[in-house]
């Protein structure tokens, strides 16, 4: 698994530097104060480079839940840095290379950590973290002849996650909290009857509050049961949501007080629901360990 995890932690590094290059790029094309720059989000990058990096080191160390993060931001930045190239200003051609240069990064990624996740959950192993970790302290899987006293009886695996009821009610709950301030915040910005002009760009996109809110519930309906698809999809939506209600007050510079403390309660809700999902997907994705034991003959 070491072996399989040196090149995934290299290419965040390399990751790393991009969004640090890129950051540079566009802060010397501009030359104006960071917070201002490109709707005052240009700043991001260093923050994506400092985050990436915290993740790496966490990933190196054989950290399952980060890994899967990594897998969520990953499909995130795969539409994010080519689409930065361009929306949110002119940029010089060596930032737009370094934008899709990245999102090329971001997809090896993404298909190298994914590989590795499925990998290291398809071994049976007593602690998943240390197998995943690069010091190659995890327990060994042997392989070779079985005892002649002891008859292996390999339990099929299961394709579907199973959620325990303890698991279900938080995921239900942080769900409803998330869609309820979501729903919230289109009220109090204005999107209601009679309100504010609906649209699709800028400020009167806020309206798609209330299609997050759908999305995310029509998820989590089938995620609280058990389903292993969904339960991945509802991660990653969670890491998405947290990641855009953090960020779009700078954005749409937002200034109203009672949104901003609704964004911040929507990421603070988004980023618990996307650690209780990554909790349920570790504790319910495979079969349980009395399954996977050798009946002795």
């Amino acid at each position: 698994m070491a072996r399989a995890m040196r090149p995934v932690v290299v290419l965040m590094l390399l990751a790393t530097v991009l969004f640090i290059v890129d950051g540079v790029l566009d802060h010397n094309y501009l030359n104006e104060p960071i917070l201002e720059e490109y709707k005052g989000v240009g700043w991001t990058s260093f923050v994506f480079a400092f985050a990436n990096l915290l993740m790496t080191i966490a990933v190196a160390r054989g950290s399952e839940r980060t890994l899967l993060g990594r897998i969520a931001l990953s499909a995130f930045f795969m539409v994010e840095r080519p689409l930065t190239a361009f929306i949110l200003g002119p940029k010089p051609m060596t930032s737009v290379a370094v934008h899709f240069a990245t999102a090329i990064v971001e997809l090896i990624i993404f298909v190298g950590a994914l590989r590795v996740w499925r990998l290291g959950r398809s071994l049976v192993a007593a602690d998943v973290d240390a197998m995943f970790a690069l010091d190659g302290t995890g327990p060994r899987v042997v392989t070779g002849l079985a005892s002649p006293t002891v008859t292996a009886a390999p339990a099929p695996r299961s394709p579907a996650a199973t959620t325990t009821d303890g698991d279900a009610w938080l995921l239900g709950i942080l769900t409803l909290l998330l869609a309820a301030i979501l729903v919230a915040d289109g009220v109090v910005a204005g999107f209601i009857p009679g309100g504010r002009d609906w649209g699709v760009s800028g400020g009167s996109s806020g309206w798609l509050v209330y299609l997050f809110a759908v999305v995310i519930l029509a998820v989590a309906t089938r995620a609280v049961h058990g389903g292993g698809v969904a339960l991945r999809v509802l991660f990653t939506l969670a890491l998405i949501l947290f990641i855009e209600r953090a960020f779009s007050p700078f954005v749409l510079r937002i200034v109203d007080p009672v949104q901003l403390g609704l964004h911040g309660l929507a990421a603070l809700a988004a980023l618990g629901l996307a650690l209780a999902t990554a909790r349920a997907i570790r504790t319910g994705a495979g079969p349980a360990e009395s399954s996977r034991r050798a009946p002795v003959t």
